[in-house]
This record gives structure tokens, C-alpha cells and sequence, in this order.
């Protein structure tokens, strides 16, 4: 059976349920016929969203955390005080997300909400077509969502961020409720770039996850360890309860990823909308959704020009993950230099992309300059070599 609509959503997460929002929230895609395909029901907690910000966005409401103190800990137990500027450090619980925009989306009776597994998707000059086990889905445009580890490209580096977090209910007050950890090295570097996060969720709730920048997972029961090492041998608590476990991997890869595919246009990180050197998505996303809608209004199509992680960032990336799989420069050595010279607000507006070339030379003469000249040179050659 073809079911024919105008626009097509394939993965209703994150990318997906935020375009179809803030366009519905514009009033463009009103009079579109639009279905959203994703296997899930959305109606669990199945992950949280950490970014820092400086500017109002539609999602500020579903903050569930914010940070007004965030620290740096090196290998050495060197604590940093990070200066934020404008900046504050937020999470968004999914469920939240999932709950609200969906019980806005539901009232358009010109959006369907289909839930099946994603067999493919494909477009042909200005159709595209989605297949599910049930049905065949064609539209105008498709939007997607849907990640899939590509096939590995000789010189590209496919580094992953993969996590175990905990959140615990102490015994004993915190002493300091609203200060943050966002990046604790005092923990075994053996498997990689290794660090937790230190998040205070309420006054006797803390949330901490143990987070590797590496190349293959552990098994579940290392993640398992080492967070009670961490809880028991540094921050000394040896009585909590587990109120809620998260597990996760993120791509953090240089590959070149494909924006347009006819009118297949792919948005999170299906659409490299995932910084390379970070893991993180959200910012990233939203500006390109902004992109995208922006597109609509002036030109009546989704297709942009200029990404947000442009050239020079991917460039940066790619640089970064290299000098991070060489291991010449250990990466807790890497941040710690970079956090304790160069002030954070500096280092998050870089990471969004939006410092001048001035502004990255004076992040960069923070860190050892010969691993990351080598390897700069090595991923604008391969950069070049590609594209020939």
C-alpha cells in the first residue's frame, strides 16, 4: 500500500519532533500533509540533553538543570574554576522534550504519527519514498533523522563517546548543591580519553557519568566499576541508592557526511550535526533546523548553503581526533591545558563555531603546538586528496 503526503519525518527524536515543532510554531507547514515514522512511542526517559547556552531558544521551559558553577579536575586533582561569561550549562530530560512537543503536535490534524520500524528510505528526482514493514510512505520532501554507522573511509577517524551514567540519592546533604563538574580526569586514562561529569540534582541527588573518548565500548560491568570507584575512592560517599541508570554512544567522526540527497535532507547526526571533537548534538541541531526553516520562508525549499560546522571546524575536528588516536598527546593532558590557559566561554563559543580565526589562535596557543600542526597538515591533505 503507497501513502502519499508532503513531507515525511523518519525519527521522531530529538532532530526530528524539534523541526516539525518550530515549524509548526511559524505557522509554514500548516496546510502540508506530514507524517512522522520512528519505531518508539517516545514515552519513557531514554536520554538527557546537556549543552551550554547564551541566547533565549522555544526550549528553555523543559530545562530541567541548569549550572551556574561549573569546574574543571584534572589527572592531578588540579580543580579549575571555569569562567562561563554569558554561558550557562543546561539538561533536558527527553521525556520532558517527548511530552511537550508531542502533546502540541498531536492537536495539527494534518500530522500523523506512524509507529514501525524503518525498513529504508530513497528519493528519486522530487519523490521520496520510505518503506516500512507495513507500508510504502511518499513524499515531497523527507527529513532524516535515523543514524546509521557508515562504512569506514581510509583516513577518517571513527572515535565514539560512550557513557554510563548514575543517578544517586545520598544520605547526607550536599555541601555544595550547585556546583558542577563538567569534566573530572581523576580516573584511569588505560582505555582512552576517560572523565566524569559531576552533576548536583537536587540537595542530597547527585548525577554522575563515566564517559570515554575511544574507539571500541567496554563491557557494561567496567562502566559498572569504575563508577563505584569513583563514588567510594573520590567523592567519598559509600552510602547512596540508585534511583536511575543511563547508558549511551555518540559518533565523534570526521567522515564526510551527506547533508542533500535529492530531497532527502538528513538532520542530527545522520546529518553531522554531532561535533567531532565533543559528542555534543543539541546547539548544533537546532541551528541547523533554524537553517532549514529559515530556507522555507525565503525560498519556499529546505536546501542552505553555509553549515554551521563549517570547513574550519571540520578541519579542527578531524585534527583533534587524530592527535587523540596517535596518543602523543594524552587527551586529559589536552584538556587540562586548554581549560586551565583559555577561559571557558572562550573554548564553548569555539566549540559552537562562532570565534573568529583571531579568537581559535589564542585557544590554540594554549596547547602543544607540534602534535597539533602535524596532524592539521595531515587532515587538510586528506581533505584535499578527498575532493580531487
Amino acid at each position: 500500500m503507497h501513502i502519499k503526503c508532503d513531507i515525511l519525518i523518519c525519527g521522531g527524536g530529538l532532530a526530528g519532533l524539534s523541526l516539525l515543532y518550530r515549524a509548526m510554531k511559524l505557522g509554514i507547514w500548516v496546510d502540508q500533509e506530514i507524517i512522522v515514522v520512528d519505531r518508539s512511542d517516545k514515552a519513557v526517559n531514554d536520554k538527557t540533553w546537556s549543552f551550554w547556552n547564551k541566547e533565549d531558544s522555544c526550549f528553555d521551559q523543559l530545562i530541567r538543570h541548569q549550572w551556574p558553577e561549573l569546574y574543571f579536575v584534572s589527572h592531578d586533582g588540579t580543580k579549575v574554576a571555569l569562567k562561563t561569561g554569558d554561558y550557562t550549562y543546561s539538561r533536558i530530560n527527553s521525556i520532558d522534550f517527548y511530552e511537550h512537543v508531542l502533546a502540541y503536535l498531536r492537536e495539527f490534524p494534518n500530522i500523523t504519527f506512524i509507529q514501525s520500524e524503518i525498513s529504508s528510505v530513497s528519493s528519486s528526482g522530487q519523490q521520496c519514498t520510505l518503506q516500512t514493514p507495513e507500508h510504502t510512505y511518499l513524499s515531497t520532501y523527507l527529513f532524516n533523522s535515523v543514524y546509521h554507522q557508515p562504512a569506514p573511509v581510509p583516513g577518517v577517524q571513527y572515535f565514539l563517546q560512550h557513557f554510563k551514567g548514575l543517578r544517586i540519592k545520598v544520605k547526607n546533604s550536599l555541601s555544595r548543591p550547585s556546583e558542577a563538574i563538567l569534566m573530572d580526569f581523576r580516573t584511569g586514562q588505560q582505555n582512552g580519553t576517560t572523565f566524569l561529569y559531576v552533576f548536583p540534582m537536587a540537595s542530597d541527588e547527585l548525577f554522575i557519568e563515566y564517559t570515554l573518548f575511544s574507539k571500541s565500548v567496554l563491557p557494561m560491568e567496567e562502566y559498572e566499576r569504575e563508577l563505584r570507584k569513583y563514588i567510594h575512592d573520590v567523592l567519598r560517599i559509600s552510602d547512596y541508592e540508585i534511583l536511575e541508570e543511563e547508558y549511551g554512544v555518540i559518533p565523534m567522526t570526521d567522515h564526510p557526511f551527506q547533508r542533500f540527497e535529492d530531497n532527502i535532507v538528513h538532520i542530527g547526526t545522520a546529518g553531522g550535526d554531532t561535533r567531532a571533537s565533543t559528542g555534543y548534538t543539541f546547539t548544533n541541531t537546532q541551528k541547523t533546523i533554524g537553517k532549514i526553516l529559515q530556507s522555507f520562508q525565503s525560498e519556499g525549499h529546505p536546501f542552505f548553503k553555509n553549515e554551521n560546522i563549517g570547513l574550519k571546524q571540520q578541519l579542527y575536528d578531524a585534527t583533534l581526533l587524530n592527535v587523540l588516536a596517535e596518543r602523543r598527546y594524552e587527551g586529559h593532558q589536552l584538556f587540562a591545558d586548554l581549560f586551565k590557559q583559555a577561559p571557558a566561554y572562550r573554548i564553548f563559543a569555539f566549540l559552537d563555531g562562532e570565534t573568529s580565526l583571531l579568537q581559535d589562535l589564542f585557544i590554540m596557543k594554549s596547547l602543544r603546538v607540534w602534535p597539533f600542526l602535524k596532524c592539521f597538515v595531515a587532515a587538510v591533505a586528506h581533505r584535499v586528496t578527498a575532493s580531487s
